[in-house]
């Protein structure tokens, strides 16, 4: 007993408790921003709401940041970046004097109409890396391709190739089976047939039509549906070999 009449073991308690307040606000939530594409985003702000607290600020040069000094307890927090999605993590739990960890992946918000402008055949023929005969197969939900450093909401199908306009060397390396990606949120049929324009995106992996409806030419029983009028050679209801061989004789002009 002291001269204040408190016991050591009292003592030893206040003790404790001042230590354990003071480690209170000892914890941490971390973590880092990127972009779809790969790569940090510079400067993407983060919010942090709960238990009192409601702070905000902007990633570093690496896409990091860090909020000190929390309570314990649940947190919610965004992401936003202009021309990005806004992503939230609710609920991220952190533990005393612990430090929690929520990283974001921003999409860059998309237009999910664009205008195709039909270039004219010859344009189209050039701008074709591959033009194939092929059969739509199973299709992915919609989501979000970087291509070109552009945003494009699309849908990825995998195709059987029927036939192969020749274009050259590369010609020859194409697989049987393919993947196209077609702008917008409306799939293609399981089994209809196309005349395809296409183009390959190395950012994706995948191949793309040149001019989305445009240049996708459907097949029926074995016959082109053609409505272009600038192809007195191609008549519709051509037959799949006839037209592709026309297409051939206008490529080599």
């Amino acid at each position: 007993m002291n001269s204040l009449g408190v016991g050591s073991w009292a003592l030893e308690i206040i003790a404790v408790g001042v230590i354990l307040a003071g480690c209170g606000g000892s914890s941490h939530v971390t973590g880092r921003v990127t972009k779809l594409e790969n790569g940090p985003l510079v400067g993407a702000t983060v919010t942090i709401d709960g238990l009192k607290t409601h702070r905000q600020l902007v990633t570093d040069a690496a896409g990091r940041f860090e909020f000190p000094a929390l309570t314990a307890g649940a947190y919610n927090l965004k992401a936003e970046m202009p021309g990005y999605v806004m992503e939230t993590r609710p609920g991220v739990a952190v533990a005393r004097g612990a430090t929690a960890s929520a990283d974001f992946v921003l999409h860059p918000a998309c237009l999910e109409e664009g205008s195709y402008v039909d270039g004219g055949l010859s344009w189209g023929l050039q701008a074709a890396q591959a033009i194939l005969h092929v059969r739509i197969g199973a299709a992915s939900a919609a989501d979000r391709w970087i291509v070109n450093d552009l945003c494009v909401v699309g849908i990825d199908h995998t195709a059987t190739v029927i036939s192969i306009l020749n274009m050259g060397q590369e010609s020859g390396s194409i697989p049987a089976t393919i993947h196209i990606v077609k702008d917008g949120r409306t799939p293609l049929g399981r089994g209809e047939e196309y005349v395809a324009f296409l183009r390959w995106e190395a950012a994706i992996g995948r191949y793309r039509p040149i001019a989305g409806p445009i240049f996708m030419i459907p097949v029926r029983d074995d016959k082109v549906v053609w409505n272009r009028t600038d192809t007195p050679t191609i008549r519709d209801g051509e037959d799949v070999s006839k037209a592709m061989a026309a297409l051939y004789a206008l490529l080599k002009r």
